[in-house]
């Protein structure tokens, strides 16, 4: 009887694996679009905005860059225009010292790009204020039974900023200088969790110890940078949308869909612009992992 059912069964396995097809998937090829990727913050360093094309969604190579565009974001509160310099790669720069910034708290923004007569503007943002680190601990981990990694695993201590208003943020963190970019890294909160109730609260478990990605950990000597960078509400819910289509995937994938945009074309409807502009107040620390 044991052979008997121990024939079914691999007679079911093999029935199983010889009904995988590949299925060639074949879509319509639209004109590119300008993405531009304008994040932007107060600190006293090199700001950049970022302008390519977009490329077809199967498509392996980098962006085409988009070249001899002007682009200008103005300080709507002070009128003061900052030009960024077109860098020949589709980065465009504004060179800062070390006494100066971009970003001021409660100013208004607005981003324009001008490219082969299309005016791209986005809507008008505001810097919010944002919290700071305090301090980075590390605690270190072991090789797990089933091959996790051996290292550090760091987390952050900070409070949320109270008060009446709901304070949104994307904390960042880097390893030796690479930030942690992957969909599934994107570290977003409302005050120091997730939602209400957590006003001038310390960030939560979660959200503070994920500043070591899962999978992830650091080494000794290693650099570990976090930064927390003010965001809005709309710029929350961006980030939420693009965290949800880049992890979208395994048995309950939903059908993708396009990722929000907060610029527009103001010139010709037909020519489609995709991307998002927000300045940030950014507070941070780093370490070297002992």
């Amino acid at each position: 009887m044991k052979t008997i059912k121990l024939f079914f069964i691999l007679i079911a396995l093999i029935g199983l694996t010889s009904c995988e097809d590949v299925i060639q998937v074949k879509l319509d090829q639209g004109d590119p679009m300008i993405t531009i990727d304008a994040f932007i913050n107060d600190m006293r360093a090199s700001q950049k905005i970022r302008l390519t094309y977009s490329d077809n969604y199967f498509s392996q190579k980098p962006n085409e860059p988009v070249k001899g565009a002007v682009v200008k974001v103005k300080d709507l509160t002070s009128g003061i225009d900052y030009n960024f310099v077109d860098n020949n790669d589709g980065n465009y720069l504004f060179n800062l010292t070390s006494a100066d910034t971009i970003g001021r708290v409660g100013h208004q923004y607005q981003l324009t790009v001008t490219h082969q007569g299309n005016v791209f503007t986005s809507t008008t943002t505001r810097m919010n204020r944002t919290s700071k680190v305090d301090s980075l601990i590390s605690k270190f981990q072991e090789a797990g039974p089933f091959g996790g990694k051996e290292g550090y695993r760091l987390a952050f201590l900070g409070f949320d900023v109270p008060g009446d208003t709901m304070d949104y943020y994307w904390i960042k963190s880097y390893r030796n200088g690479v930030f942690f970019n992957k969909g599934g890294d994107i570290n977003i909160c409302a005050d120091g969790a997730y939602g209400n109730g957590a006003d001038g609260f310390p960030f939560i478990p979660p959200i503070a110890e994920s500043i070591t990605p899962f999978g992830e950990v650091f080494l000794k000597y290693d650099v570990c940078r976090v930064e927390i960078h003010s965001i809005n509400v709309e710029t929350f819910n961006f980030l939420t949308q693009v965290q949800t289509q880049t992890t979208n995937s395994g048995l309950f994938a939903t059908s993708p869909e396009n990722v929000k945009t907060n610029i527009k074309n103001t010139t010709n409807d037909k020519v489609k612009v995709v991307g998002w502009f927000c300045i940030s107040a950014v507070g941070f620390k780093e370490t070297i992992v002992q």
